[in-house]
């Protein structure tokens, strides 16, 4: 990169001073876990064709582990395989084999219970100081900036990363790992599709096999296993999770982590800004990401994503009971689709990078800036990218551990990319 730190200081500090900008927020891959479980635990299951229907119903895991459909619906971000891509499986036969190592690790591992425990005890903490901000007239982003990395923290130090302040960016756990993952392609756009999928299969799979052995227990797992995939379709339903190229951007970005980086920019925007969106019914309505869920403005978007998930579960059921997997679904015809793609942009706001599939190029927006920008250029560097949005609107300490932790960690630096401290020290001894 041509530009270095001593020019671009003072530019930096200028835009730190100007009002409204702020340091770019940590991203979790989806929406943040109590969402996920206050979602999960509205959707009804039945054990029985006389049994009631019942929401936050504990499910008996083969481990012995009793987690609520919401929890298992948040787990996912704690234990999927890193660097294991279940979407990117070659066959059916790989993807499912990777869904199961994801799931198992959870729900089958002895060794799981204990830490598994921990974090939902975590995750509830953090809804709990969540909703008693809703009640005090807090708005959930302005609560979240309020707890700062406290959660994440302890995220990571239960699962075997640093536990401090000082430390939890440098020795990473398995959440950190994965957070800042650059192959976290299942929880976006079709990909997310396809891991849901994937799973969804599995558990309906799993539904005849408890029809047929008549053991209730296996269609607990088959739930389970269905709640593990649906948390990955509840990705896919946030704005920022649409249209974001996040697989291109890897590919085609050096190194691969900037890519990754790259598409926490425009995760972010879109997840802010909204998508107006449609499906295959032919609902059409405007989309938001994490951080919303309590936002009147969602409710429409919420509607549709908690009968997506209803209607997923009573699959479950109704293979369970017919003893077929091949059953009706209408899962895929409420998925949203964003209206404007590529550079069709009229009302949303520009893609800050999208693939162009007749040029066979990744198109970055030329004004970073404008999010109506019309202009895109084919032509453009990654690292420099990165730094450009880094002056404009910050970089999180998260997202410098991800390059603190890369190849280009001593040139990252270089350049001005890595402001912790902890992590400059972390760069100079490593």
């Amino acid at each position: 990169m041509s530009l270095s730190w001593r020019i671009v200081l003072p530019v930096w500090l200028s835009i730190q001073m100007l009002p409204g900008i702020t340091l770019a927020e940590a991203v979790k891959p989806s929406f943040t876990s109590p969402e996920h479980i206050i979602i999960g635990d509205q959707i009804t299951l039945r054990l029985s064709a006389e049994g009631p229907e019942q929401a936050g119903l504990p499910l008996n895991l083969p481990n012995g582990l009793r987690f609520t459909y919401g929890e298992i619906l948040a787990i996912p971000d704690f234990y999927s395989v890193v660097d294991q891509a279940v979407s990117l499986g070659r066959t059916d036969e790989e993807r499912k084999a990777r869904f199961m190592t994801a799931f198992n690790s959870f729900a089958v591992n002895m060794d799981a219970k204990t830490e598994a425990n921990k974090i939902t005890v975590i995750m509830h903490d953090e809804q709990k100081r969540l909703e008693d901000g809703i009640k005090a007239g807090e708005k959930e982003e302005d609560i979240y900036k309020k707890i700062g990395y406290a959660f994440d923290i302890k995220y990571n130090c239960v699962t075997g990363g640093g536990c401090d302040e000082a430390t939890w960016l440098i020795h990473w756990g398995r959440y950190l790992s994965l957070v800042n993952s650059k192959s976290n392609y299942d929880h976006f756009g079709d990909n997310a599709i396809i891991t849901y999928q994937t799973g969804h299969q599995l558990a309906l799979e799993q539904a005849v096999l408890a029809r047929i052995t008549g053991d209730v227990k296996k269609l607990e797992t088959a739930y389970a296993i269905n709640a593990f995939a649906c948390h990955f379709i509840t990705d896919r339903f946030a704005s920022g999770h649409m249209r974001t190229p996040r697989l291109e951007l890897a590919e085609f970005s050096t190194p691969k982590t900037a890519g990754a980086l790259l598409a926490h920019y425009m995760h972010n925007e879109e997840n802010e800004s909204g998508l107006h969106v449609y499906n295959i019914r032919g609902d059409h309505w405007l989309a938001f990401g994490d951080k919303s869920y309590f936002n009147s403005k969602s409710q429409e978007h919420l509607n549709i994503m908690r009968e997506t998930l209803q209607n997923s579960a009573d699959a479950v059921f109704a293979a369970y009971q017919q003893g077929s997997t091949h059953i009706g679904d209408i899962v895929m015809n409420l998925i949203p689709q964003p209206q404007e793609t590529a550079n069709a942009s009229k009302i949303d706001v520009s893609p800050l990078f999208y693939w162009d599939n007749k040029l066979k190029k990744l198109m970055r927006r030329c004004n970073l800036s404008n999010y109506f920008d019309k202009c895109w250029k084919e032509n453009w560097i990654a690292l420099t990218t990165l730094l450009e949005l880094q002056l404009q609107r910050g970089f999180s300490d998260v997202e410098q551990a991800s390059l603190a932790h890369s190849e280009q960690r001593k040139q990252a630096l270089h350049d001005g990319l890595i402001t912790n401290p902890y992590l400059i020290e972390y760069v100079k001894n490593s």
